[in-house]
């Protein structure tokens, strides 16, 4: 969705989007100058155009350049309301009916966009059910017992039951997207899934981009929309170029056929004096790595103890991973909320007063009060069953191998066998939606700007959770962090979760980008809130 609403993805694609300048960007040092052509690489393969549809990424990125958010979470997890196509919601009873305005907008056809197009979304979804990557988010739609055009420029939103004001605003208003009723309304849903990928379909929106061709598997390529009711671009062409190695990415760079690119880390000091580009430190975003468990696969059945889960995450040396892999660009994750979530994040995570850190002589403490004994090789054993498994990883990243190297080293430390299996984004995505047997682990990452809670991946029988966790305790934690008011709730979830461990929290990236001399506006483009194509302009190559 436009706000990257807790999406799940490998961790090589979530590098796309967690950039943010480790010190402010000053405002513009020249005027704006037009770029011409900006292209820069898509995460993976775009399949989908449709805010409805899009399950992945480059999908979302895709949709959100035509289609504008209604509420816009910025890196500091406020409301951008300049970004907004909202100019206010509020809450007159306090949790249970949202009152929303709208700004004066438009559609590329001239037709004005209207609380009814926002109805229209929401009909949708409910129409496409778990088609809909983020069902079940934010309470969206099944929380809502009403939904009123109340006019133009005025939308009413009863929910069943009172939440949390600052849960349903930010996980679950901020989902939503004006759609073009108007333009869409004889198209059937599955003329909509087959026209999904198709440009001639989306030609009404109301976004900074309109598509001006799309080479399935190659590139998809925008030009500003006209009749775009916010600031101007500073280019005629807008690239998403589909890049399949980070070699490929820095010879393209390097040759000038890219403008930015995620700084493959393995290349760190190779790179850093390629000429006509510079080097971008970036800091963190609300997003974090992790490796998922499957508890549907028999094979695996040791990750229902919770002193296995433990274990792995006492056994990983994030220290190390930052330093040897990640050249100090990274930060440890322990718990489902990390600095970059600011005033959601649980003070005890912040001062890391956690229930789990690294530590092996722990982490094989708790594998033999578990009833496992090390074999012959060290691994431990338990009535016969090794203490192994598989995790398929993101192929195409030397990065990755080198986490991955270091991750099975620690947990061969510690007893555990982890063995991986690159494996292709689509296939992986794939295979949580297929039988049980065929995956154990999925190296992952996530991002998700606004209200940290774990409805989407940790709550028993959610859509986003393939990995089949379910535990009352955390069900409960969840349920009072979105219904009661204040973050103690929130706070009591997180500190579960680290407990838990659903899944193992691993280091994330703060990343670094390699620009083009000739691109400014880096900072303000990549934001949580999603792309924000006017930011960026040029000046001399």
């Amino acid at each position: 969705m436009p706000n990257f609403r807790r999406t799940i993805f490998p961790e090589k694609y979530k590098v796309l989007l967690a950039f943010i300048l480790l010190s402010p960007t000053p405002a513009h040092a020249t005027p704006p100058g037009d770029c011409g052509t900006i292209i820069i690489p898509a995460g993976n393969d775009i399949t989908s155009f449709s805010p409805v549809l899009a399950n992945n990424l480059a999908n979302s990125q895709a949709a959100q350049m035509l289609y504008a958010n209604l509420l816009w979470i910025n890196r500091a997890d406020r409301i951008d309301w300049s970004r907004s196509l909202a100019s206010s919601v509020t809450t007159p009873d306090q949790g249970q009916t949202y009152l929303i305005t709208l700004r004066p907008w438009h559609w590329s056809d001239g037709t004005q966009v209207t609380a009814s197009d926002l109805v229209y979304d929401v009909t949708l979804i409910e129409k496409f059910g778990l088609a809909y990557s983020n069902y079940g988010v934010g309470g969206i739609p099944d929380q809502i017992a009403s939904i009123t055009a109340l006019d133009a420029t005025h939308l009413r939103v009863v929910l069943r039951h009172k939440a949390n004001p600052t849960w349903f605003i930010f996980n679950g208003l901020s989902q939503l997207v004006p759609l073009p009723e108007h333009a869409w309304r004889h198209a059937t849903l599955d003329d909509m899934v087959q026209l999904q990928s198709t440009p001639s379909f989306f030609t009404v929106v109301d976004g900074p981009l309109r598509i001006a061709r799309f080479d399935p598997n190659l590139e998809m390529i925008f030009t500003p929309n006209p009749a775009y009711d916010g600031p101007k671009m500073h280019f005629s062409r807008f690239v998403f170029a589909m890049v399949q190695s980070d070699g490929a990415l820095v010879e393209q760079i390097a040759a000038g056929d890219l403008d930015v690119v995620p700084l493959p880390t393995e290349l760190f000091t190779a790179v850093q004096n390629l000429p006509g580009v510079h080097l971008e430190n970036l800091g963190e975003l609300p997003t974090w790595n992790f490796i998922l468990l499957n508890f549907h696969n028999p094979a695996v059945a040791f990750f229902n103890d919770i002193r296995i889960r433990q274990a792995m995450a006492d056994a990983q040396d994030q220290t190390l991973i930052i330093r040897l892999a990640l050249h100090g660009l990274g930060y440890a994750v322990y718990a489902p909320a990390i600095d970059a979530d600011g005033p959601f994040e649980a003070p005890a995570i912040r001062t890391g007063a956690l229930p789990v850190a690294f530590n092996p002589q722990k982490a094989r403490a708790l594998i033999a009060a578990a009833g496992y004994t090390a074999g012959p090789d060290g691994i431990f054993q338990k009535h016969g069953q090794r203490l192994a498994f598989t995790v398929l990883t993101p192929s195409g990243s030397t990065e990755q191998d080198i986490i991955d190297d270091i991750i099975q080293r620690n947990f061969q430390a510690a007893g555990i066998e982890m063995n991986f299996r690159e494996t292709e984004f689509n296939q992986m995505v794939a295979l949580q939606n297929g039988p049980a047997s065929g995956w154990q682990a999925m190296f992952m990452g996530q991002f998700g700007a606004g209200y940290p809670s774990g409805e989407a991946m940790f709550a028993s029988n959610s859509p986003n959770n393939p990995g089949g966790y379910s535990d009352k305790t955390m069900d409960s934690l969840i349920a009072a962090s979105i219904d009661k008011p204040g973050l103690d709730a929130l706070f009591a979830y997180e500190l579960y979760a680290s407990a838990e461990q659903p899944v193992i929290f691993s280091p994330s990236q703060t990343q670094a980008f390699l620009v083009r001399n000739r691109l400014h506006g880096i900072y303000q483009f990549f934001d949580a809130g999603g792309l924000a194509p006017d930011a960026l302009y040029c000046s001399g190559s």
